[in-house]
């Protein structure tokens, strides 16, 4: 998958690195990985800050994320 470039530099950023890390430590499971059927732009704002901002609600809530992923929704096998 392409990732645009503002996406990227969100998703790689220490920040978003330190908050998975500490979400698989705290809920022993890796959090949903990033892919644009799950995560939208919304106006201006990047998907990849939406799923930042994801991120950051399951670690303040202290409740892990799970969401059905549509990732692979448009394929028919």
């Amino acid at each position: 998958m392409y990732v645009a470039y503002v996406d990227a530099k969100i998703l790689t950023s220490p920040k978003v690195m330190e908050m998975k890390d500490e979400y698989e430590k705290r809920f022993g499971e890796r959090f949903i990985e990033f892919n644009y059927a799950d995560f939208h732009r919304e106006g201006e704002k990047p998907a990849a800050q939406i799923y930042q901002e994801t991120l950051e609600r399951a670690l303040e809530k202290g409740e892990p994320y799970h969401v059905h992923s549509k990732r692979y929704d448009f394929f028919d096998h």
